[in-house]
């Protein structure tokens, strides 16, 4: 996609496709791209010329090599197991995640997206939203509980942060401390004087 967008951005930079080619498997440099674009210029020092026809033949030997066959299959697998949930992310990642298996799944029921988005939400968020009475989006409509999801979110971040900042705020000052805490110094007990405390001889 970003050789696409620059491409398209600045047309005069490239003279013709395979200008195109070899800028954009310039950057195949590691792992298995860097492996699939030495193939591809060995075979050209041997032929004498690319393996690729135009752009598009480029794109489809891409698209077949390094995507999945069934991208359709594996993104409905995904959003059947537990791997696609939040966990420690942000709802914002989390969110931009669950979109990309939603497209590529093909999915189009709002109540199914509904119910697989709110299944990957981190508990108390998906709690909180359960229990909502009053504002709750209807079970149609993802996008409102999207944006629902990533503001209750944000708000718990800045609720934590705060009570944080607070705690933090409310600790004694270092130095004074010992002086606060320091026990008071212990008096010794008055002595007490009985009467017979030195017994008396009895005759």
């Amino acid at each position: 996609m970003s050789c696409r967008t620059y491409i398209r951005l600045c047309p005069e930079s490239f003279e013709d496709d395979l200008t195109k080619v070899v800028w954009a498997m310039s950057y195949m440099k590691a792992g298995c791209a860097g492996c699939w674009a030495t193939c591809k210029f060995e075979h050209e020092a041997k032929s004498g010329q690319l393996r690729f026809i135009d752009w598009a033949d480029f794109e489809d030997e891409f698209w077949k090599d390094f995507m999945p066959l069934d991208s359709e299959a594996v993104a409905v697998n995904v959003l059947e197991t537990t791997s696609y949930f939040q966990g420690r992310r942000s709802v914002d990642d989390y969110l931009d995640q669950f979109k990309d298996l939603i497209e590529d799944s093909s999915y189009s029921d709002p109540k199914t997206i509904v119910v697989k988005f709110r299944r990957g939400l981190d508990r108390r968020i998906s709690m909180a939203l359960a229990g909502m009475t009053y504002g709750r989006p209807a079970d149609t409509d993802p996008e409102a509980w999207f944006r629902l999801a990533v503001r209750m979110d944000q708000n718990c971040a800045a609720d934590e942060a705060f009570h944080t900042s607070h705690r933090q705020s409310n600790l004694p000052t270092p130095g004074i401390s010992c002086i606060l805490m320091a026990p008071r110094p212990t008096q010794a007990p008055p002595v007490t004087h009985f009467a017979h405390s030195n017994p008396s001889r009895w005759i």
